[in-house]
């Protein structure tokens, strides 16, 4: 990714965390996905199937891991937004907790699966994570503690008590009625007699009479004030505990019945994602592509030299005709390394230098005075080959000859062949 793409993603992220600490829902899922994407995105979205190391690690490798302060830093704030958005929850310190180990779980396998970032996914890199997460959980701990008004938490107006229910009263008894017998029947015979009242069947009375198998209780003199003081603090104080942890209890199971539906959705949503990334983690690896260095073809020979060309060759040429003016004889040419004709006599040898010389590989033109004699010897020849050649022969020039005198009068004109020779 180019430095602008960085700057402009990181300028995202910080404005949906603020936001996402402000209060607002949309932001927290927003920053959660691009952040996760901010790993393939490095590499094109190039990416393979991680293989995270699972070794716990040792107190000295905890303690080094401890170092890493910018994770602890990322998460400690990624704890306190996720504090915030779980505001309405009276466990919110657990869900924000979960929600931040989930992230950086997922943290690590993207970087595993990318080989950005620290480039591994070891269950190690979890101990900054967790410790930010748990280092943000106290000092938002201490502030609400302090403050007594906890950022962002949602004030609820609290419900009205339900009105005590009265105490069973006891149940007044009422004194049984005697049963009296009926007055026997008076009067004269054939008047009219009322029935007698019916009888009362209600209990009586039931004299308490102590059970045979019953002990006779006594009074057990006290024993010292302080350790029963002691027992009696002790006892109370485990009671309290226990009314504390029913209470504590009977709120939480409260708080579940009636968000049961968010708790199974999360706690499928967490199965489904632990599920997920068991199934990554129980993939095998990809073998490693082992390519075949190819064979570096075989270096090209050298390209040949180039062969000398004739007119760079130190020798001397013969004539195939050697003419004969003012009694000296023209016995032979010679261009490298200095360009002069050689005339001989009876005993003698001649070297005439050709102050007018232009030699090419094609050709050949040369101007040189015998001033000794009075004549001007002009050579102007070609070359049939180019390159150098041993043969003896061969003739490897062909030129026109023409000597002339001092008055311009021509002496000789003829076109010869010469033979090359090595250097003597």
């Amino acid at each position: 990714m180019s430095p602008l793409a960085v700057r402009v993603g990181a300028g995202v992220l910080a404005l949906l965390a603020l936001l996402a600490l402000r209060g607002k829902r949309w932001a927290y899922p927003a920053f959660v996905v691009l952040g996760l994407l901010y790993f393939p995105a490095q590499t094109h979205f190039h990416v393979h199937v991680p293989k995270c190391e699972q070794l716990l690690p040792t107190m000295k490798v905890l303690v080094l891991s401890l170092h890493n302060y910018a994770y602890l830093a990322l998460f400690a704030g990624f704890y306190w937004m996720s504090w915030v958005q779980f505001g309405r929850s009276d466990a919110r310190a657990v869900w924000a907790l979960l929600a931040t180990l989930l992230v950086g779980a997922l943290v690590e396998i993207a970087e595993g699966m990318t080989m950005t970032g620290r480039g591994h996914c070891r269950l190690r890199d979890l101990v900054p994570d967790a410790a930010g997460a748990l280092g943000a959980a106290l000092l938002l701990a201490v502030w609400s503690r302090l403050t007594r008004k906890p950022g962002y938490v949602r004030l609820v107006r609290p419900h009205a008590a339900a009105a005590p229910r009265p105490a069973p009263t006891a149940r007044a008894v009422v004194p049984p009625r005697g049963v009296v017998p009926p007055p026997p029947s008076r009067g004269l015979p054939g008047l009219y007699v009322p029935p007698p009242s019916p009888p009362d069947f209600s209990p009586g009375p039931r004299p308490v009479t102590p059970a045979a198998d019953m002990a006779p209780t006594h009074e057990v003199a006290p024993r010292e004030g302080g350790a029963i003081a002691a027992r009696a603090a002790v006892v109370q104080r485990l009671q309290a505990i226990l009314r504390r942890l029913k209470e504590m209890f009977q709120r939480l199971w409260m708080t579940i019945r009636r968000r049961r539906r968010t708790v199974v959705v999360g706690v499928s949503l967490l199965a489904l994602v632990g599920a997920g990334a068991l199934v990554i983690l129980r993939l095998p690896a990809p073998a490693p592509v082992v390519t075949q260095p190819t064979e570096a073809p075989p270096p090209e020979p050298p390209p040949t030299p180039p062969r000398p060309l004739q007119a760079e060759a130190e020798g001397y040429y013969e004539p195939s005709y050697k003419f004969a003016v003012s009694d000296r004889r023209f016995t032979r040419l010679t261009l490298r390394p200095q360009p002069f004709v050689t005339f001989a006599r009876t005993g003698t040898r001649d070297e005439v230098g050709c102050a007018d010389a232009r030699i090419s590989p094609a050709a050949v033109h040369l101007r040189c005075e015998f001033e000794r004699v009075g004549i001007m010897v002009t050579i102007e020849g070609q070359f049939p080959s180019r390159s150098v050649t041993s043969r003896l022969d061969a003739p490897v020039l062909n030129a026109l000859v023409t000597v002339t005198n001092t008055r311009g009068e021509t002496l000789f004109s003829a076109r010869e062949s010469f033979y090359w020779h090595a250097p003597d």
